[in-house]
């Protein structure tokens, strides 16, 4: 009987590990892990104020951009295929916004800005992404004096974990500076028994 329970808990933790390898190194964590901050392109958008209006017209604005871009970058392997995507797209992506805050009645435009920016340390389930300047697409929303949201567009994390994805204080989490961190939970959990 004991060796069953050993035979069962033996390709019980095979299975598991399988599975963590397969999500590990498929994308987009793979791509995250191989890009490297350089290679990383950020969707940024800041709402006018904090009022509860304009913050739900954020997360409007949002979803419509993400909705149009995730198909034009679902094929795109490098960082200069995904920026020039993007720049192609720029003027569909302000008349998106612009759209958006129109059909809710709000009473603002919407400004558009491509460059390089300062972030604050990010994670997006599994990858952790350090704080730092990175290129990014920015959509002003009215006076941008609101809470901002923001992802990575490439690799297209936007699309995996874009809601879920939380700000993480200023030295928490372990992490080389410069470096994406890929961390897998169920490991994190084994190590702590």
């Amino acid at each position: 009987m004991e060796s069953k329970i050993r035979l069962f808990f033996f390709l019980g933790v095979s299975v598991f590990l399988a599975a963590g390898w397969y999500f590990l190194t498929s994308t987009p964590h793979s791509l995250v892990q191989a890009a490297g901050p350089e290679g990383l392109i950020r969707l940024h958008i800041l709402a006018n104020s904090d009022s509860a209006g304009d913050q739900q017209l954020k997360l409007k604005v949002r979803d419509a951009v993400v909705a149009y871009l995730t198909p034009k970058l679902s094929n795109v392997k490098k960082p200069e295929q995904a920026r020039t995507v993007i720049l192609d797209n720029q003027e569909e992506l302000l008349a998106i916004a612009k759209g958006v805050i129109r059909e809710n009645g709000a009473e603002y435009s919407a400004r558009i800005e491509t460059g390089w920016f300062d972030f604050p340390l990010r994670s997006y389930g599994a990858v952790v992404v350090p704080a730092g300047r990175y290129e990014a697409v920015r959509i002003l929303l009215g006076e941008a004096k609101g809470k901002n949201w923001w992802c990575v567009l490439f690799p297209p994390l936007c699309f995996v974990d874009g809601s879920g994805a939380v700000a993480v204080p200023a030295g928490a989490g372990e992490f080389k500076k410069g470096k994406v961190e890929i961390r897998w939970k169920l490991a994190e959990l084994i190590q702590g028994l």
